[in-house]
């Protein structure tokens, strides 16, 4: 079960074939196929139930810039820790030393972070990253797998 509880994440989807996409109103990005982690936070209401609820159940309007994303790719899962600091900038520099790519001004509109969402690998690589979140970040992975587009609510 997902906490109720606010803290940080990291957010990991498969994109299996690249893909042009309109990320807001005006702008497109190119996607290369691959395994893509996102840092965020969910510090209001409801918490991290709140937030990884709304995107495993694909409603909702787009609102941040992964929403555009999630339709187009497999969501795995997401690192979790249950805080009330805001980590997302630290976390989201930790996957960065470890990234093939950085997604430039992805989910980063608001501090400074060269961006949020990161290119880690291939999908069989996954495994991997979640250890080592797990043990460098005292993370706990949270299953949300589904395919692109499909409607699931797994927080209860």
């Amino acid at each position: 079960m997902i906490p109720r509880a606010p803290g940080t994440y990291l957010l990991l989807v498969a994109l299996a074939e690249p893909a042009e996409l309109p990320i807001g109103r005006t702008r497109r990005m190119q996607f290369d196929a691959g395994l893509y982690c996102y840092a965020g936070s969910a510090l209001g209401p409801g918490g991290l139930a709140a937030r990884l609820g709304r995107y495993a159940s694909g409603q909702g309007r787009h609102h941040w810039h992964i929403d555009y994303l999630l339709p187009h790719a497999t969501l795995l899962g997401a690192l979790v820790v249950e805080d009330t600091r805001r980590l997302e900038c630290r976390w989201a520099g930790w996957v960065d030393d470890r990234a093939q790519a950085c997604v430039a001004g992805f989910g980063s509109s608001d501090c400074g972070c060269r961006g949020h969402l990161f290119r880690i690998g291939l999908a069989q690589d996954s495994n991997l990253f979640i250890a080592s979140a797990e043990l460098d970040l005292h993370a706990r992975w949270i299953s949300l797998e589904q395919e692109p587009g499909s409607v699931v609510n797994r927080c209860e």
